[in-house]
C-alpha cells in the first residue's frame, strides 16, 4: 500500500474477479513467509491519496475486507489452523478523508484491528497548507484563535486564516490525536481494536515567522520560498535529532502535550515527538481503553531503542486482556450533521442556537466531536473556551452531546417568521410594525429561543424585562398565535410627514 500507491486500490477492487485476483496473491504471500495474515494500507478510499479514487471505493473496500476474511476462513478450515489469520488496516486521521472514504462499522466486521495513522496533522507540505508549523501529532486541540483548518494535501488537511463576524475564532479541532482516536471509537463502539500510531519523527519548517500568538510560540507561518506554495522543510528521524539540533533548547506545551524547538537565529521551528510526549499518550491508551500502539516507524529509534522502551515500559499496556472496559468518549446520539461548517459558506459557518438559519429544518448545534466548535456561545456561534461553554446561555454540546436532542430540535411551528442570524443589520434580531415583512408578515420573534422570544416596544428581540414585561412589548412563548395587525395612523418610521394622521382619512381624502 502506502500513499502514493492508492490507484491501484482503485483498479484491483472494482470488481469480484479483480478482488479475487488480488486476494490469491496476497494468500501466496501469507503462505510462502508463513505470514500470520496482512496489514492493508490503501491510503486512501475515495479522497485524499496521490491519485484521487472514486466514490466506489468506499464500498469496494468493504467487499475485499469481506472476502478476504471468508478465503482465510476457509484456509484455516483446509488447514487445521488453531489461530486465525489476522487482518489489520491503515486508518486515516483526517476526519475529511474518513468520512467519505472509509465505512468503519462494516470494515470492522472483518478485521482484527485498525492502525490509525495518528500523525502528520502538521508538516511543510508543498502547497498553501505546508505554511503553519506544529507538532506531527499533538494529542490534544491547542490551535490558537484566528485560524481556519479544513482538507487538502497528502496530509489531508488544509489551513485557511478567515475573519468571521464579532471575530469569533474558526478552526477545526480535529487537528489532534485525541479528536481521531474518538472519532473511530464513537463510530466502531469497539476501542480495542484501536491502535493509536505514534510518529518516531519530527518536522520542521524553515523561513518561519512570529508566533500567531504571542503568549503561545508554538503556532507559527512560514515564508514560501518561491513565493507560493514552495516550503522548505522536511522530517527528522528520532535518531538523528539530537545530532541536528539543540534538543535542550525544546519547550513542551503543557496543552497540546507536545515538544518543539524554535530557533529564532535562522527561523527555524521543529516539532517532533519525545519519551514526554509519548508517556502522556501510553497513559491516554490505558485510560481509554484502547488497543494498543501502533509505531511509524520503529527503525527511527536509536540505538538505545529510547522511545520504545517508552513505550513498552508501562506493563499494563501489554497485560490488559484485550475485552473493552466500556465505552469511555461521550459519543454524539445522532449519525446525520445538524451544524454549519466552513464548507457550507463562510457567513454560515459556526452559527448555532435558535436564531440560526436551520440546517435541514433543524436549529443547528454544535459539533461535539470537534474540541473547537463544540460549544454553542451566546452571540450564537460555535467555539470553545470559557466564553462559549460557560456562559450562562452558553451550551456545551461536547460536555453533553445529548443536548443535541434536547427539544425542541425543529421550530414548534410550521412557517418561519422571525429574522435568523444570517439576515443583515437592520433585520437581524429586529421584530414589529417597523421592521420589513417577511413574506408579507410582519417579523416575530422566536417562540423557541429562550434567549430571544419577547419582542420589546423598540422592535428588538430579548428575553429581558424591557423585551417581555413592556407596555407594548410581546411575549410570543406565551403567546404563540399572536399576529401583529397592521396600524391605522402614520408613524414616525413610516413617513414623518403625515405623523398624527389617520391613513383611513388619508385614503378618503385623496
Amino acid at each position: 500500500g502506502g500513499w502514493e500507491n492508492s490507484q491501484y486500490f482503485t483498479l484491483l477492487t472494482a470488481d469480484h474477479p479483480r478482488r479475487t485476483i488480488l486476494i490469491n496473491n496476497i494468500i501466496h504471500v501469507i503462505k510462502k513467509y508463513n505470514f500470520d495474515g496482512v496489514d492493508l494500507d490503501w491510503e486512501y478510499p475515495v479522497t485524499g491519496g496521490s491519485v484521487e479514487g472514486t466514490p466506489a471505493d468506499r464500498r469496494n473496500y468493504v467487499h475485499l475486507m469481506r472476502e478476504l476474511r471468508n478465503r482465510l476462513r476457509e484456509i484455516e478450515e483446509q488447514t487445521n489452523r488453531q489461530t486465525g489469520y489476522l487482518i489489520s488496516f491503515a486508518g486515516a486521521a483526517g476526519h475529511w478523508v474518513l468520512k467519505p472514504g472509509y465505512d468503519l462499522v462494516q470494515l470492522v466486521k472483518y478485521a482484527d484491528f485498525v492502525n490509525v495513522m495518528s500523525y502528520d496533522y502538521f508538516g511543510a507540505w508543498q502547497s498553501k497548507w505546508g505554511a503553519f508549523t506544529g507538532p506531527p501529532a499533538p494529542l490534544y486541540f491547542a490551535t490558537p484563535k484566528g485560524i481556519k483548518y479544513g482538507k487538502a494535501g497528502p496530509n489531508l488537511f488544509v489551513i485557511i486564516e478567515v475573519k468571521i463576524k464579532l471575530d469569533l475564532p474558526r478552526f477545526s479541532g480535529r487537528m489532534n490525536v485525541h479528536a481521531t482516536m474518538k472519532y473511530y471509537s464513537c463510530q466502531i463502539k469497539a476501542t480495542n481494536k484501536l491502535n493509536m500510531g505514534v510518529p518516531f519523527y519530527g518536522r520542521y519548517w524553515h523561513n518561519v515567522g512570529d508566533a500567531a500568538d504571542p503568549n503561545d510560540e508554538m503556532w507559527r507561518t512560514a515564508t514560501p520560498s518561491d513565493g507560493l506554495t514552495k516550503f522548505e522543510g522536511g522530517d527528522v528521524k528520532w535518531r538523528q535529532l539530537h545530532q541536528k539540533y539543540d534538543v535542550k533548547r525544546a519547550k513542551f506545551h503543557q496543552v497540546a502535550k507536545s515538544p518543539f524547538i524554535w530557533l529564532p537565529e535562522n527561523k527555524t521551528f521543529v516539532g517532533f515527538e519525545n519519551p514526554e510526549s509519548l508517556k502522556y499518550k501510553v497513559d491516554y491508551i490505558i485510560e481509554n481503553d484502547l488497543g494498543g500502539v501502533m509505531v511509524w516507524a520503529i527503525d527511527f529509534d536509536d540505538d538505545e531503542l529510547t522511545m520504545l522502551k517508552t513505550v513498552t515500559e508501562k506493563g499494563e499496556l501489554c497485560i490488559r486482556n484485550g475485552h473493552p472496559k466500556g465505552m469511555a468518549y461521550k459519543c454524539s446520539p445522532i449519525n446525520e450533521q445538524r451544524w454549519w461548517t466552513y464548507d457550507d459558506g463562510e457567513e454560515l459557518a459556526g452559527m448555532c442556537g435558535k436564531s440560526a438559519p436551520l440546517y435541514d429544518g433543524y436549529y443547528p448545534v454544535c459539533d461535539p466531536d470537534d474540541p473547537g466548535h463544540a460549544c454553542c456561545g451566546k452571540f450564537g456561534y460555535c467555539g470553545s473556551g470559557p466564553e462559549f461553554c460557560s456562559c450562562p446561555e452558553c451550551v456545551d454540546y461536547g460536555a453533553d452531546p445529548m443536548l443535541i436532542l434536547k427539544e425542541p430540535t425543529k421550530p414548534s411551528q410550521a412557517k418561519i417568521t422571525w429574522y435568523t442570524s444570517d439576515a443583515p443589520d437592520g433585520k437581524r434580531g429586529r421584530c414589529g410594525r417597523q421592521i420589513p415583512p417577511i413574506d408579507g408578515v410582519i417579523p416575530t420573534c422566536n417562540p423557541d429561543d429562550e434567549n430571544a422570544h419577547c419582542c420589546s416596544n423598540g422592535g428588538y428581540c430579548g428575553n429581558s424585562k424591557d423585551h417581555c414585561e413592556c407596555v407594548g412589548c410581546v411575549d410570543f412563548s406565551k403567546t404563540r398565535d399572536f399576529v401583529y395587525k397592521p396600524l391605522e395612523w402614520w408613524t414616525y418610521a413610516e413617513n414623518p410627514a403625515n405623523v398624527g394622521k389617520l391613513k383611513e382619512f388619508d385614503k378618503l381624502c385623496g
